[in-house]
């Protein structure tokens, strides 16, 4: 009787165990998840792409408006940010957070005053971007180092560095080192390892590896080899235009560069005279590489990715800070760093 007793007793202990581990779980997976909820005036079905430049997420997802709506949500270890790709490939970022309820109100037509609530950080960029709209894009720049210096822990003021002083068309990379060091020496131990300063750190790391190159540069010399074995220097580009494109199957701005450039080539080589295009693929996987490349009829043009990502020798030594990323060169000068795609392609 014992023996029986003793087993109902585990095994409605263990049926109990799995309904608390269940509910848990559950809770658990509430609080880790955030969710958008958006609507947009006069936008009335619409695609969005959405993707994550600091792995807070993984890949692209696909978002679908209907009826000018639309309802997104992942499951986040941790505090990040997401970027919303609009039809005409504009850009919003949303600070998202594990169990944040955010806000999105705008109208399509003015898409730079939409109305992003729900975090304080979403409000603090939104209350900017108010500030901002109306300057031009030197006067931002002066807005954003204002605003990175008055809030050196934001989430805000990482977005604002990568945007204006690293991706610009004419980036100050000393400045970022700067402003990096000032945000971390500002955090206490236990901030540095939280998501803001982890991410801090680590963009200052990736900085503080690279040998920036700027406009009227020579282009640094380097040696590596393309995904058929074959060996790419720095002595092609010496005569005439190369455009050098950097882009990650990962990130949808940089595949868009990349499929604007292949499906362009021959009308850019007589309108824009490229004369060269080599990418630099930041996949881990080659495999991936070559089924983008396919994907976006890119498979013509020269390719290095050598699976090492951030520590790949070629990243280093042509001053590659970010993703989407590009340098115009003639002649063996760079002429253009981060240039937008359709100043590079159009006639």
């Amino acid at each position: 009787m014992r023996n029986i007793i003793d087993r109902g007793t585990v095994m409605a202990t263990s049926i109990a165990m799995t309904v608390l581990a269940f509910a848990l779980s559950a809770c658990s997976t509430d609080k880790g998840r955030f969710k958008i909820d958006a609507r947009f005036l006069n936008m009335n079905q619409a695609q969005f792409y959405v993707y994550s430049p600091d792995g807070v997420t993984n890949g692209i997802d696909t978002i679908a408006v209907r009826g000018g709506r639309f309802t997104y949500g992942k499951d986040i270890a941790q505090s990040g940010t997401i970027v919303l790709v609009f039809p005409n490939y504009a850009v919003m970022p949303v600070f998202v957070e594990p169990g944040a309820s955010i806000s999105i109100d705008a109208d399509a037509a003015h898409l730079k005053s939409m109305e992003i609530t729900g975090t304080d950080d979403n409000e603090q960029f939104t209350e900017w971007r108010k500030n901002c709209d109306k300057l031009s894009p030197a006067e931002m720049r002066k807005h954003a180092e204002l605003f990175i210096n008055d809030n050196p822990k934001s989430a805000v003021s990482l977005w604002l560095i990568r945007q204006y002083f690293i991706l610009s068309e004419k980036p100050d990379i000393r400045k970022a080192q700067a402003m990096l060091k000032k945000m971390t020496d500002s955090m206490t131990p236990e901030e540095k390892t939280g998501p803001t300063g982890l991410l801090a750190m680590r963009m200052k790391t990736e900085l503080g590896r690279l040998k920036p190159v700027s406009v009227g540069d020579p282009l640094p010399r380097f040696t590596a080899k393309d995904i058929d074995g074959q060996a790419v220097t720095n002595g092609v580009m010496l005569k005439g235009t190369t455009v050098v494109c950097v882009w990650a199957s990962w990130n949808y701005e940089s595949c868009n560069m990349l499929r604007q450039l292949a499906s362009n080539r021959q009308f850019a080589a007589d309108s824009a005279k490229i004369d060269h295009v080599l990418t630099v693929c930041l996949d881990p996987d080659i495999k991936q590489c070559r089924r983008t490349l396919r994907n976006n009829n890119a498979e013509k043009l020269t390719t290095v990715c050598d699976g090492m990502m951030w520590d790949s020798p070629v990243v280093k030594d042509l001053g590659i800070t970010t993703v989407p990323y590009n340098l115009k060169i003639k002649d063996g000068k760079v002429i253009g760093r981060c240039v937008p795609i359709m100043d590079l392609i159009k006639k």
